[in-house]
């Protein structure tokens, strides 16, 4: 009770595919521009006071090493998150793995060199395992390897919104760029909004929440405004390791599928509980996120 006590108004973020998802659509690496957003990004945590941990996939070479080195010269801690972000659905269990094991360095070396250690991994899409066999298989392998797993609590399809935002910027649409920017902050809101109330549900009380971002060129140019949101609603920054504290986390993942979901969700389908979904994106950028991933 007492960690509840403690630990409840709060949120750790993470920020997944380090060193980003701000590379143009083309491929084109641009390392000045990619180096350029995680700075802003960096700058705005260090704005609000606010611990990160960034998720790498080490098979995005541009600006790789410079953009973990900012990360960690600045006091933030790095998780593997695989070398080429695979599809556990879509790949064998051994690829997968081998990928895992491709996506710690330079990320091991890195660590030390800063004082820390290599210790957390989060799964692509937040895919676990389609069956039984192959989701305990993986936790097995994740265990041998001394990772602790950073699960999310506070889920959502931001990632639309920044892929819409991205290629209006390489458009040069700024009406477009200006639309998405602006819905950012309030539809998050209410999917904050959601999480509070079936934690409550699922759970019984508050507990700390983990966020789950995406480093775009979005969560750069908003990231102030939406820890500001975050802010009014009560809440303080603090670590994973902190959040990971509450018992809450312990609580039994009964999740077993295709889907990449919440673990406030695993939690609910563990005592029995209907999933019950999170606000999806507005109608109009679902239209323009499928108009552009169809786009050449």
């Amino acid at each position: 009770m007492l960690a509840a006590l403690l630990f409840s108004s709060a949120i750790a973020l993470t920020f997944d595919d380090i060193p980003g998802s701000s590379i143009p659509q083309s491929g084109r690496c641009d390392e000045a521009e990619v180096l350029r957003w995680n700075k802003k990004l960096l700058e705005n945590l260090r704005k609000h006071h606010a611990p990160a941990l960034g998720l790498v996939n080490t098979g995005k070479a541009c600006g790789l090493v410079p953009v973990l080195n900012g990360w960690l010269d600045a006091g933030y801690d790095l998780g593997n998150h695989t070398f080429s972000h695979p599809d556990l659905n879509a790949v064998s269990l051994a690829d997968y793995e081998e990928d895992v094991i491709r996506g710690e360095w330079p990320l091991r070396e890195l660590l030390a060199k800063h004082g820390r250690k290599l210790r957390y991994f989060r799964h692509p899409q937040l895919h676990t395992g389609d069956s039984p066999e192959v989701k305990e298989a993986l936790a097995s392998f994740l265990r041998k390897r001394h990772y602790t797993i950073a699960p999310v609590t506070l889920d959502s399809d931001e990632f639309v919104l920044a892929a819409v935002y991205k290629r209006a910027l390489e458009r040069g649409d700024k009406a477009l760029a200006a639309r998405v920017a602006d819905a950012y902050v309030p539809w998050m809101n209410s999917v904050t909004a959601f999480y509070e109330r079936r934690t409550k549900e699922v759970v019984g009380r508050d507990i700390p929440h983990i966020l789950l971002l995406h480093m775009s060129a979005l969560n750069a140019d908003r990231l102030d405004a939406l820890l500001q949101m975050f802010e009014r609603r009560g809440y303080r920054f603090i670590t994973v390791d902190e959040a990971l504290r509450d018992p809450a986390y312990a609580l039994p993942d009964g999740y077993t599928g295709t889907r990449g979901i919440s673990w406030i969700h695993r939690w609910g389908v563990a005592k029995g509980m209907p999933i019950v979904w999170e606000p999806d994106v507005p109608d109009w950028v679902a239209r323009e996120y499928r108009a552009t991933s169809s786009s050449p």
